[in-house]
């Protein structure tokens, strides 16, 4: 069962918002009307109005018991929609056990006494949606794909027996051209059954934006896509709204940021990417986890310490079929562990980025790069849980600009010295592995991945739906409330 962290806080939270409160109701018409004006349009953002008790506010009558009652759901609703914007719906260690961060732990209540108390409750209202541009893309391209779900979609394309590649025709390429057109990769469904031209561009610009080959073959993976509704998109949008509430909070403006489900990463600089990269990434069986932590040291030539579950699993069945297996991979006991030295072969490349989590995973370099080159994400998943990064030189001569003593020569050079150098940095950054399986690209166009781990699926399934939300604590939908076993003592005269 999960945990409903707007449960947690609505009876403790209206005990000490209306402690020792008397005569006039808490809230007066006009702030009132500003939050309910902003409940209403939580569906913008992917969530379900009716939570917010908005049915019962409005058609409670005039009388002094229905006054106490409304000034109650006003204020439960308020308290819940701060908190489920500030830390989502659901609590994510009850969806994922592999999350390692920063779950938002301020009172929501503080803000909330300061607004109706002579402050202002729009502004309030306005403050607590996550404050990244990610999240405000996600919510326009909310409303695009629901349009489009509302408008009938797309056609479904029959799945060839064979790939259509290009310059070849097919009986599929009119559907292709239709589908393509009505998400907006084409101007026009109109043209021949060739795949070539605007439909060949078309397609490579849909797979570049779902995170497939873009070898503009009309195959099994990208029909699979294809066919995914406008609805489903949409309500993948929704998810990861839902999971930016939930992390925002640990995400600041500078840092580098791991997204696992596109295997990318990026360093953000004041909200701005000026570095990106391709990422190897976790295996279906062994995902990278969900990590807010910080880089405090880049390690050059780093040796390997092999975890105990590589040991077991793979390295230990390995010796019984060739005993010289640790020679060959330069790898001996050390204080009963086994070490990669290291190397040109080393696992970890020739440089490591520490950070500190409980998953013991990090960022590093890798001997094999040719994985980089594969345009498909899956192609990509293919670590035991840690991160390989195409451009580790990259990040770590921006990591270390303000180490006088390491410029990019240095860093070449250490590297060719072959020993294991720690450099300690000037200033810790934030680094955070994250799942965006909807977000915004570079030119604000939407972008998918597959949910590979199955996290949206557990989030969604751990979501309450239409109805399943409680009432606010101590209270039916139109009941009188008893707050800390006494009536509230506000609206009754």
């Amino acid at each position: 069962m999960t945990a409903d962290l707007g449960a947690e806080i609505r009876q403790d939270d209206l005990q000490r918002l209306y402690a020792g409160a008397q005569g006039p109701c808490l809230w007066s018409g006009q702030n009132a009307a500003a939050l309910i004006a902003t409940l209403s349009k939580a569906e913008a953002q992917g969530l379900d109005p009716a939570i917010f008790h908005l049915r019962d506010i409005a058609r409670l009558d005039g009388s002094s018991t229905d006054k106490a009652l409304r000034d109650l759901l006003l204020s439960d609703a308020a308290l819940r929609y701060a908190r489920i914007m500030t830390r989502g719906q659901v609590d994510p260690a009850t969806v994922d056990a592999d999350i390692d961060f920063d779950i938002y732990p301020g009172d929501v209540l503080p803000g909330l006494k300061s607004a109706l108390n002579g402050g202002d409750v729009s502004a309030w209202l306005a403050s607590l949606p996550p404050p990244q541009p990610q999240y405000a893309a996600l919510v326009a391209l909310l409303a695009h794909y629901r349009t489009l779900a509302a408008q009938g979609g797309w056609p479904v394309i029959g799945t060839p027996e064979t790939s259509v590649k290009p310059g070849k025709s097919s009986p599929l390429v009119a559907t292709l051209r239709e589908r393509l057109a009505a998400e907006g990769y084409l101007a026009t469904a109109e043209g021949g059954d060739v795949l070539t031209g605007d439909v060949l561009a078309a397609l490579k610009h849909f797979q570049e934006r779902h995170g497939l080959d873009t070898d503009g073959a009309l195959g099994k993976k990208t029909v699979a896509a294809l066919n995914v509704s406008a609805a489903a998109r949409a309500e993948q949008i929704a998810l990861n709204l839902e999971r930016w509430r939930q992390l925002s909070r640990g995400i600041p403006p500078t840092r580098i940021e791991v997204n696992t489900a596109a295997a990318t990463a990026a360093l953000i600089v004041d909200q701005k990417p000026v570095l990106r990269m391709r990422t190897v990434v976790g295996a279906k069986k062994t995902p990278t986890p969900l990590v807010r932590s910080d880089i405090r040291a880049v390690v050059v030539n780093p040796p390997w310490v092999v975890p105990v579950s590589i040991v077991r699993k793979e390295i230990m069945p390995a010796l019984k079929r060739n005993p010289d297996y640790l020679e060959a991979h330069n790898m001996e006991w050390k204080n009963g562990q086994i070490v990669q030295a290291p190397g040109p072969k080393n696992s970890l490349g020739r440089i490591k980025f520490e950070l500190h989590s409980s998953f013991d995973v990090y960022l590093h370099d890798t001997p094999a790069r040719s994985l980089f080159n594969k345009g498909d994400r899956d192609a990509r998943a293919r670590s035991h849980g840690c991160v390989r990064l195409e451009k580790p030189l990259d990040l770590a001569e921006r990591l270390l600009q303000d180490n006088a003593n390491w410029p990019r020569e240095r860093i070449e050079a250490a590297i060719e010295e072959g020993g294991t150098q720690r450099v300690q940095m000037a200033t810790d950054i934030p680094v955070v592995i994250t799942y965006w399986t909807a977000f915004a690209g570079e030119s604000g166009d939407a972008e998918f991945r597959e949910d590979i781990y199955g996290r949206d699926a557990r989030l969604a399934a751990a979501l309450p739906h239409g109805g399943e939300q409680a009432p606010a604590a101590g209270m039916g939908p139109v009941s009188m409330a008893p707050v800390g076993g006494a009536k509230v003592g506000v609206c009754m005269a």
